[in-house]
């Protein structure tokens, strides 16, 4: 008898906190189980992305590899059509080309207010007019100053060096002029369009040949020279290291 009433009671205990508190631990319940599916959720976000980032970077490495490839083989030309071409010389007796860079950093700028003078990391230097690349591209020249290397950049007037222009090599001496670059002295039977590529010629000694400059914008007639006004490849800020030609 005694069994019967106490599992009444449980019975009635158990409704009774069914009845007040079900909401409350359905709510408990539902929150616990929202806030797992969301761990779950982010948990997976997680591995998808870590997952996608390997092979975004594996697929990266192979790019990478496979560009690594092609400079190699270009160098071989490059090395290849180079001995061809001093075998050439040789038999004419003429001097060897193997064109020769250096890397070199600027330092600091000459003056504060002129963007298109810098020092050169060359304590000691003797050297003639040399030219300097960036990016493959012309990017001014250096010359002796104090016994220590000065870089004129494109911008600066006191830059120059000879070009030659268009398909047909129409000679010119380029001039700094900040923001693009004036080839002057260009024989006027020549025809120089817009868009014409200019490149150096390598006559002055400065540059080895055909190191892009930029594309003509504009020509005009001077005299008896006409001018062709050149979009520079190379930006107008100042790199932090540039290569300098060492030897034609």
């Amino acid at each position: 008898m005694k069994s019967k009433i106490l599992s009444v009671l449980v019975l009635s205990f158990l409704v009774f906190i069914s009845f007040y508190y079900g909401d409350v631990i359905k709510r408990n319940v539902l929150n616990l189980n929202t806030i797992a599916v969301d761990k779950f959720s982010q948990s997976i976000a997680f591995v998808k992305h870590k997952f996608d980032e390997h092979f975004n970077q594996a697929q990266e490495i192979r790019n990478l590899r496979e560009r690594n490839l092609e400079l190699e083989k270009n160098n071989i030309y490059m090395k290849n059509f180079a001995n061809e071409l001093n075998n050439i010389l040789s038999d004419k007796n003429s001097s060897f080309y193997y064109p020769n860079v250096s890397l070199v950093k600027a330092v600091s700028y000459v003056q504060i207010s002129d963007y298109n003078k810098v020092w050169l990391d060359i304590l000691d230097y003797r050297g003639k007019i040399k030219g300097l690349i960036y990016n493959g591209y012309t990017a001014g020249i250096v010359i002796e100053k104090n016994g220590k290397a000065l870089a004129l950049l494109q911008g600066d007037e006191e830059c120059t060096f000879s070009v030659y222009i268009g398909k047909d090599q129409a000679p010119g001496i380029a001039h700094g002029r900040n923001d693009y670059v004036l080839v002057k002295f260009i024989p006027k039977w020549l025809e120089i369009k817009i868009n014409d590529k200019v490149y150096t010629s390598g006559l002055d000694e400065i540059f080895f040949s055909g190191v892009p400059v930029g594309e003509v914008f504009k020509v005009e007639e001077e005299g008896a020279y006409q001018n062709a006004y050149v979009k520079p490849y190379a930006q107008t800020k100042v790199p932090s290291y540039f290569y300098m030609v060492e030897n034609l």
